[in-house]
């Protein structure tokens, strides 16, 4: 929010005791959040939730072929958690689940017909495009270039804990190349 002048508000979430830290992570937070609730607005007219558009993104970014493992690396999820999801998608009609050819002990994910035309739909993320609109292309980048650092700092801190943590930005386009 702006004020009159069309200067930017400082949303403080803790004012009492000043903690810059804790404002800077409660305004991601937050802000992810309100993305998240109208995304999820967005997808619910297509019958999907923010975390199977996401499965079948990761399944068109891995040619429709991906091992559950991949998956939960790809989008920060304990396998246990894809696992689930994937039980409810196959249920669905979106994916399907088959043995390996060559490795038979491995367990692959392709989108069905159906999982292709969810996928399809959630490629419109006007959302997306309507909140990003204020930023110019200056403000992207540098947004970009902070975010960044803080999530590859974030996974440093948490790679002994949860398994995907050191994998993780394996997938990531880096314009470092």
């Amino acid at each position: 929010m702006t004020d009159e002048a069309g200067q930017a508000r400082d949303y403080r979430l803790d004012p009492i005791n000043r903690d810059d830290d804790y404002n800077l992570m409660a305004l991601i937070n937050q802000t992810s959040h309100a993305f998240t609730l109208a995304r999820t607005r967005e997808l619910s007219q297509h019958g999907l939730s923010m975390m199977r558009a996401a499965v079948l993104l990761v399944l068109q970014a891995r040619d429709n072929n991906a091992t559950p493992t991949e998956i939960s690396e790809w989008l920060l999820r304990e396998p246990h958690t894809i696992s689930a999801l994937l039980d409810r998608m196959e249920k669905d009609g979106l994916v399907r689940r088959y043995r390996d050819m060559h490795k038979r002990n491995t367990v692959r994910v392709a989108m069905t017909e159906k999982g292709r035309v969810a996928y399809q739909a959630s490629l419109a993320r006007e959302t997306f495009h309507r909140v990003m609109a204020v930023l110019s292309p200056e403000d992207r980048e540098q947004l970009r270039s902070v975010m960044t650092k803080l999530w590859l700092r974030a996974l440093q801190e948490v790679k002994r804990e949860v398994a995907w943590a050191s994998a993780a930005p394996s997938h990531v386009e880096s314009s470092n190349e």
